[in-house]
């Protein structure tokens, strides 16, 4: 993938450039530190090959593409260098998968981020998500409303697992220990309780913070 230069992910406060690459389902996206790929004496390139070949071949899993990487790298001397790889199969989604909405200002964005939520998942999938979903997006866009100086965007993807998604200024989410008398202060507790998983990432004008929801097993038929 031809990617612009910038900074280390993992460097706070620095603006990095968006790029869009299209991807087919079944695509991999494999990313690693230089450890996997270089070996001492030789060239990177070669390494690099290798590593491709072994994460790209059509019969492997991602689990058994890793293993095998794992495996190569044990059995090679010359490395300098730790290894972190990551890999993810991209398995596409329909045209009906995703939605988002751009609230306009006011303190009824919640209020209203709440209606459409509440009436795409029962379009969706009536009666599973609608209650967990409607109140994580309305913590997610609660915080963001209060904190951001722009429109609040909420987004809803629909997978294996309903992803919540909203955005947000540039500063980091903070857990506070709100007490039995606080009125406020639980938005990220409240998130952290009904997600299965919840995180941020940066963007170029803040963050997105998002979480999953999993959809609660289907009672088994007599």
């Amino acid at each position: 993938m031809d990617l612009p230069t910038g900074a280390p992910i993992g460097v706070g406060g620095v603006a990095f450039e968006a790029v869009r690459v299209p991807a087919s389902a079944g695509d991999r996206l494999v990313m690693c530190t230089d450890g996997p790929v270089r070996v001492r004496g030789e060239d990177i390139g070669v390494g690099l090959a290798t590593r491709r070949a072994s994460a790209a071949h059509p019969a492997a899993s991602t689990d058994d593409a890793c293993d095998t990487i794992a495996r190569t790298l044990a059995t090679r001397g010359g490395r300098e260098d730790d290894a972190a790889l990551l890999m993810a199969r991209l398995e596409g989604l329909g045209p009906d998968a995703a939605a988002e909405w751009r609230l306009g200002g006011g303190p009824a964005r919640v209020r209203r981020a709440r209606a459409v939520v509440r009436e795409r998942l029962r379009a969706w999938d009536p009666g599973r998500l609608v209650d967990p979903a409607e109140l994580l997006v309305s913590e997610l866009v609660t915080t963001a409303v209060r904190r951001a100086r722009r429109p609040v965007v909420p987004r809803l993807v629909r997978g294996d697992t309903l992803l919540c998604e909203a955005d947000d200024d540039h500063g980091p989410p903070t857990l506070p220990d709100a007490g039995p008398e606080a009125a406020s202060g639980r938005g990220l507790l409240v998130v952290g309780t009904l997600a299965r998983e919840w995180g941020t990432s940066r963007t170029a004008t803040g963050k997105t913070v998002r979480a999953e929801l999993a959809p609660p097993a289907r009672p088994a038929r007599r």
